[in-house]
């Protein structure tokens, strides 16, 4: 009974003192404008407020509060619904999705942070791939969904698979992250999209 109040009361303090929300979001502009392997735990604790000893007991390391930083930088693909988008020209949803996901995706000095996470540490460390691709097919599954819709309203071509639309669209996206990364030329990505879809509307 001792054991379970002292619990109540330690995470009664947490919850006062800090909210995990916030510290979330601290941490991933760190995470965003570092990368993982160059950010310390000393910029954490500047980052966010907190010492050392707090931001593992919440967490359990800094791997984990990266995996919750990506997850959360990720969550607006994963909450998007071609189905809940409305009544709208359907090429515009598909074109507005489109660029929400590339501004999302860090067209700033930061550029993007799952291109980075790719980059740095996506193919050897199994968390941070799985958080990845989840997003990735995620993001195919809306990508096809909206192609679709366009399709039956004759504003995309119809001649080519809906399925390979989405593989292109998204191997094109996940591509301008690492384009900008090396460029950082605004420009240079938005002409990208526009050639993009030209071709699938021509």
């Amino acid at each position: 009974m001792f054991i379970q109040k002292l619990y109540l009361c330690i995470k009664m303090a947490r919850s006062i003192e800090f909210d995990e929300t916030d510290i979330v979001s601290r941490a991933q502009d760190v995470f965003w404008k570092k990368g993982y392997q160059a950010t310390s735990m000393q910029d954490l604790v500047r980052a966010t407020g907190l010492n050392p000893g707090s931001i593992y007991n919440t967490f359990g390391s800094k791997h984990n509060l990266f995996l919750l930083c990506l997850k959360n930088y990720l969550q607006p693909v994963q909450d998007f619904n071609p189905e809940k988008s409305g009544n709208k020209n359907s090429l515009i949803i598909l074109k507005s999705y489109i660029q929400g996901v590339v501004e999302a995706g860090g067209l700033t000095e930061n550029a993007c942070l799952s291109a980075k996470a790719s980059l740095e540490m996506g193919a050897a460390d199994a968390d941070i791939c799985g958080v990845l691709k989840s997003s990735a097919n995620k993001a195919f599954q809306n990508y096809e969904q909206l192609i679709i819709r366009a399709q039956h309203d004759h504003l995309v071509r119809q001649d080519l698979d809906a399925s390979a639309l989405a593989q292109l669209i998204s191997a094109t996206i996940s591509g301008l992250g690492q384009n900008f990364i090396l460029f950082k030329d605004k420009k240079r990505i938005e002409k990208i999209v526009d050639n993009l879809f030209i071709m699938i509307t021509s």
